[in-house]
């Protein structure tokens, strides 16, 4: 039988710790959950409930302090599982004085597109989202949702 699980928790849990390293805010405590190939889920509760920190432990930017997690059946912290999982924060942390067309070969060259690659991606890309008559223009010139749409398009 085929694991249709792409996110699986088993009493995850992260603990931040002082400068003396001594345990001071449990920040996630035995957090357990399976979310199936095409399950829509949300992951919601009160500020300080450890969302945002469960999140970031599942993109691999930190690592439970107890429990096990995986990520479409790996370590959320290999490379490879990195490249399949895209995260759109509220806030796009771009570059303001980078052209649309820059701040795409930016990421192309960090995914390790060849240059005849990256040109042809671009240029869709910029089709796709609707920006192409704004390529030159600087990222911090874009309003919010021209931001988002460009922030957002390296992962399609």
């Amino acid at each position: 039988m085929i694991d249709n699980t792409i996110i699986r928790a088993k009493h995850l849990t992260k603990h931040f710790r002082d400068f003396w390293r001594r345990p001071k805010v449990a920040a996630v405590q035995d957090v357990s959950l399976d979310v199936q190939r095409g399950e829509v889920f949300g992951l919601l509760g009160p500020n300080g409930s450890g969302k945002s920190t469960t999140i970031k432990m599942i993109l691999g930017l930190l690592h439970p302090t107890n429990g096990t997690l995986t990520v479409l059946g790996h370590d959320p912290r290999d490379v490879k599982t990195k490249s399949r999982v895209g995260y759109l924060p509220e806030e796009s942390y771009l570059y303001p004085y980078l052209t649309a067309e820059e701040t795409l070969n930016f990421y192309g060259k960090l995914f390790d597109l060849s240059p005849t690659v990256r040109e042809t991606r671009i240029q869709q890309l910029l089709e796709m989202i609707g920006l192409s008559h704004a390529r030159r223009r600087t990222v911090g010139e874009f309003s919010k949702g021209m931001m988002r749409r460009i922030g957002n398009s390296h992962r399609r």
